[in-house]
């Protein structure tokens, strides 16, 4: 099933305004000259996480549905390629055991037709088993290339969620600032903020190797 992520963006804004509001709502005047400056820095940098958390929250989601959708490819290819090597192995058992009549009927001095008729269907069947282990060989390897694309994908999955999860606690903090008029507990969600960032921009990059 599908990655679901909580966008914080509408949560944070509600949280911010409130915060930034309570306590200093008697008239615009007095808001204006009771709230410090920097909290108006803090709910562009609120908004600006919600929009990053949003990005993240969609990276994350798409990869996971893609690297399971890999995975799922990678069990058809492998059940594909297990029925192809048994069919390998049947033809392997006929083969041997027309090429056998073959010798027999030649021991048993019996006419040549026959014993040319064995020897052709032991030959086709060796024709019938080169193509198989060719097919086969083929799925295998298509098999390890979609495992290795899911963990690849898997990983970038990790990459954005991990960052998805800085920005929601940046955002938490962000509204904890504003509501407590702590400038430290900004400056803490400003570095979680910058360390989901980094793993937005690395997830990024291993999406473009």
């Amino acid at each position: 099933m599908p990655e679901e992520y909580e966008n914080p963006a509408e949560k944070a804004e509600e949280l911010v305004k409130e915060a930034l509001d309570q306590g200093h709502g008697e008239s615009p005047r007095s808001d204006a000259t009771q709230r410090p400056r920097w909290t108006e820095y803090l709910a562009v940098s609120t908004a600006l996480f919600a929009v990053l958390a949003a990005v993240a929250s969609l990276l994350a989601g798409d990869t996971a549905n893609e690297a399971l959708y890999k995975s799922n490819l990678a069990t058809l290819s492998q059940a594909k390629a297990a029925d192809t090597w048994s069919e390998f192995q049947a033809d392997s058992v006929k083969k041997y055991l027309q090429a056998t009549h073959a010798e027999t009927l030649t021991l048993l001095k019996a006419p040549p037709d026959r014993i040319e008729a064995a020897r052709r269907e032991a030959a086709r069947r060796q024709k019938v088993q080169d193509r198989l282990r060719e097919e086969a060989t083929q799925q295998d390897r298509e098999t390890r290339a979609l495992l290795e694309e899911s963990r690849r994908l898997l990983a970038q999955h990790q990459v954005f969620a991990l960052g998805l999860t800085f920005f929601q606690v940046a955002i938490g903090l962000s509204a904890i600032a504003a509501l407590l008029r702590k400038r430290w507990v900004w400056w803490a969600s400003l570095l979680l903020g910058g360390l989901g960032l980094l793993q937005l921009l690395r997830g990024l990059l291993k999406m473009f190797p």
